[in-house]
């Protein structure tokens, strides 16, 4: 994966102002060329408040903020529903 913007959902509050972000792609199996399904997880810090199930942009820190977090929010993907 780059290590530039990723967008991703919230999927669990870890703390205070700790998040984990999965994020979903695919890509397509060399051999079989199978549309193959990938998950990855990422600690996000964000000093503002989100809830499970947002969207979100997110993006590699300029230096680490702790052991397993690497990245800080961008901000929220709005969802228009028809």
């Amino acid at each position: 994966m780059a290590h530039s913007a990723l967008q991703g959902e919230i999927t669990r509050i870890s703390g205070a102002k700790t998040y984990r972000v999965t994020i979903s792609y695919r890509k397509v199996h060399p051999k079989y060329r199978k549309i193959v399904n990938f998950k990855r997880s990422f600690l996000v810090h964000s000093e503002s408040e989100h809830t499970v199930g947002e969207k979100v942009l997110i993006v590699p820190a300029t230096r680490r903020i702790s052991k397993l977090k690497h990245y800080v929010f961008v901000n929220e993907i709005k969802v228009i529903e028809k």
